[in-house]
């Protein structure tokens, strides 16, 4: 549709009241978008610097909690210590990478552990999103009778779909199954590359969701096994990468299984485990990725996400701080300085390069 614009004789566009309305919105609508990017402090002083009012964006933050299962019974403190942590911390939401329960067991006891479990994370004040483990799902050896499809029902009626996805503020969430078993005998098993594959019915619902998400800002991945380790988990992860790839959205993909943390990249896809939200652990040791701990991811317009591993229980309630001055206090019993501590602070120190 084409539009005329009567001028005058001298050349200037005729006046009336619909011209005037379009031009001022030319000459505002840059002033409007931008204003609030330019906006400054307000104060009495007069100071020649300028502070800048941080512009209203769509960011947001979620935490990830990792394994729980295979840990002490009392080490569901830990979990509830995770959720004082996320409380604090005031996330849009929590995501878990699964093994919740101990599982491997019948019915009734799987029931009696998803009670427990469900009745620490539902302290959380944001919604959580599971994502299902082997320890979720398989009965095992000790149940009297192995059900079909072992726990998937129990898990899907308590837990939610064995597969699914959800937008937050025009980013994907995409939540996978790693634990649907062997095609052909439906045989459950981490340990064997035939038991680790990915079923036509979740993948065509994953390129679904990945074609819906196409004009997304970004999007992560959750799931329990990290099948891009290969070895035992097969190389059924080849395919999946690729469609990853392809779509140039994905952004992070994190599961667990391992209680180990561990980051990889590739094609710019980071791919990262989590250790432990409460589960077992060979030792206590952060340089080897070993520690119960909780990720925190904060997502901001046009950047890439920041990743930022917290160790659970480190959360301080401001009102635990000491009131008044409190020279009571007794100061700290500190050694008497030897002639080595003298000689020690005259020695220059070791160069960045050399530790």
């Amino acid at each position: 549709m084409t539009r005329t614009i009567k001028l005058s004789k001298n050349g200037h566009v005729k006046s009336n009241w619909k011209t005037a309305v379009i031009l001022g919105m030319i000459f505002l609508l840059p002033s409007l978008l931008f204003a609030q990017s330019n906006q400054s402090v307000e104060t009495s002083r007069n100071s020649h610097a300028t502070l800048t009012v941080p512009q209203v964006d769509p960011s947001f933050t979620f935490l990830i909690f990792g394994d729980r299962t295979t840990g002490k019974p009392e080490e569901i403190s830990i979990l509830k210590d995770a959720v004082v942590d996320a409380n604090r911390l005031a996330p849009d939401f929590v995501m878990n990478i699964g093994d919740m329960v101990q599982g491997y067991n019948a019915t009734e006891q799987w029931l009696e552990q998803m009670k427990e479990y469900k009745a620490v994370m539902n302290g959380l004040k944001c919604p959580w999103f599971p994502a299902p483990g082997n320890h979720d799902l398989y009965a095992g050896r000790f149940a009297k009778e192995l059900p079909k499809k072992q726990h998937e029902k129990e898990y899907e009626e308590h837990f939610g779909p064995l597969w699914y996805a959800f937008e937050h503020k025009n980013y994907w969430f995409i939540v996978l199954n790693t634990d649907e078993g062997n095609p052909e005998t439906e045989e459950k098993s981490f340990n064997k590359p035939e038991c680790q594959t990915m079923s036509g019915t979740q993948f065509d619902w994953l390129k679904s969701i990945l074609n819906k998400a196409k004009d997304a800002e970004g999007i992560f991945v959750f799931q329990h096994h990290p099948r891009w380790l290969g070895e035992n988990y097969g190389n059924d992860w080849d395919k999946v990468h690729k469609l990853f790839v392809e779509t140039g959205k994905v952004k992070a993909v994190f599961a667990g299984h391992i209680h180990r943390m561990t980051y990889n990249e590739k094609d710019g896809i980071k791919y990262i485990t989590l250790a432990t939200t409460g589960g077992s652990l060979d030792r206590i040791d952060p340089a080897a990725g070993l520690i119960h701990e909780i990720h925190h991811v904060s997502v901001k317009k046009n950047e890439e996400p920041e990743i930022t591993v917290l160790p659970v229980g480190t959360t301080l309630d401001v009102t635990a701080a000491p009131s008044g001055r409190n020279d009571n206090i007794p100061k700290a019993d500190l050694p008497r300085k030897t002639e080595t501590d003298k000689k020690s602070k005259e020695e220059k120190p070791l160069s960045a390069t050399a530790l």
